[in-house]
């Protein structure tokens, strides 16, 4: 056996490499191409792919850890049968990638891993951290390489998540939204609930009439340019500011539709709301939920059990702050532009607006209940992820605990 067969066989067969490290998508399909009807030596591989021969040797490593690539003998690999199917299947490649991806037993347990912290399964840091976990718990590896097989995994577990996100004939992203949950940013249920994994940043919100107009009048009139992301930095980066829905085509699509996408996109993204729904939205259909909205001769006033909590968004930025959420009235990616009126904080009418509007609640006698089947929406899954009620326990379990112990005055 050759010295190059004895590498071969010991880069393709160590531990180590059951946590294989390729993060491009494109390089490993034009990998993949490359081996089309044909076995090739590392360094035909790097020559073909205009990379050293490490890094043709860690994308191979990460083929055959999905047993789409063999040993074939004299320092060189092929396709297995499964390898040939991907290659030869291009319309199917999306589905195989994810459906061999998700059988790992390493993704497996970062899979398990984000469920157990009901995190939104795409989310990248989220992703990052849960493989992070998993390859320090499966793996003897040092620190920095773990970080950087994690890094990697997250990489490729990206576009197992999102494959209509990428032309599979190439690897190059398609850069239009193939779903109103498909924005730039990171919703707020998302970012909640990742902070079970650390993290010590704050996190400031708000609810700007940005929402009402997006809600209520389609989002034609805002300016999208100010509004594409679901989050922003403020502080220099210190801290994140949620409260804005994200405009792209898909999203005004929503808006002018209605309907459950609707709601699920105001719920994921917007604190105030997200808090509100957690709270009026019974743990099950025999407990009602200790929480109500009234509204009568007396303005809007919030209630938990039979104590007023106060007019709904000073009760909701009460409560904010005792789960340890920051709430500001100003926008800070706007700060210094002119004070248009989607800049705005919005006041609890237009509040109880976008709640009716939507068909979040609907009037019933004195009070704004959840409206029938919102709870079921919650939930239903969106796609292969989590439901909203699962992504918003570590919200319920943290708003419950403060009107438990710090109830607001």
């Amino acid at each position: 056996m050759s010295g190059d067969e004895d590498r071969l066989q010991l880069d393709l067969t160590e531990s180590i490499t059951e946590v294989p490290q390729a993060s491009s998508i494109a390089l490993f399909i034009e990998l993949m191409e490359a081996l089309r009807g044909e076995e090739r030596s590392f360094a035909d591989l790097a020559a073909l792919l205009d990379v050293d021969e490490r890094t043709a040797r860690y994308y191979a490593d990460f083929a055959r850890w999905l047993q789409w690539v063999r040993p074939a003998g004299d320092g060189k690999v092929g396709l297995s049968s499964e390898g040939l199917i991907f290659v030869e299947s291009e319309p199917a490649r999306g589905r195989l990638f994810a459906t061999t991806l998700f059988n790992r037993p390493l993704v497996q347990t970062v899979q398990r891993l984000k469920r157990e912290q009901f995190d939104d399964l795409s989310e990248p840091l989220a992703t990052r951290r849960a493989c992070l976990r998993a390859v320090e718990g499966m793996t003897t590896l040092s620190d920095a390489t773990a970080g950087r097989r994690a890094s990697s995994l997250a990489s490729m577990l990206r576009w197992a998540y999102q494959p209509r996100r990428i032309d599979w004939s190439t690897g190059r992203p398609i850069e239009t939204a193939a779903t109103p949950f498909d924005f730039q940013g990171q919703s707020f249920l998302s970012a909640y609930a990742a902070r079970q994994f650390g993290g010590d940043s704050a996190i400031y919100v708000g609810f700007p009439r940005q929402v009402v107009a997006f809600a209520t009048g389609g989002g034609g009139s805002l300016q999208a340019s100010d509004w594409v992301r679901a989050s922003y930095e403020a502080d220099s980066g210190a801290a994140r500011w949620f409260g804005s829905i994200p405009i792209n085509d898909s999203t005004l699509a929503v808006a002018r539709r209605g309907g459950p996408d609707l709601r699920r996109l105001l719920i994921s993204c917007n604190p105030y709301l997200a808090i509100l729904v957690t709270l009026l939205t019974p743990p099950s259909a025999s407990r009602p939920s200790p929480v109500r909205l009234t509204s009568d001769m007396y303005g809007l006033r919030l209630w938990h059990r039979d104590r007023e909590l106060g007019a709904p968004l000073q009760a909701l930025a009460h409560l904010a702050g005792n789960i340890d959420l920051i709430s500001i009235d100003t926008v800070p990616h706007l700060m210094g532009r002119h004070v248009r009126d989607d800049l705005r904080p919005a006041t609890d009418d237009e509040l109880a607006e976008v709640l009716q509007t939507t068909g979040i609640v609907r009037p019933v006698q004195t009070s704004l209940a959840l409206a029938p089947g919102v709870g079921s929406e919650l939930r239903l899954p969106v796609g292969d992820g989590p439901t909203l009620w699962e992504r918003s326990e570590p919200l319920r379990s943290a708003l419950m605990e403060a009107l438990r112990h710090r109830p607001p005055a």
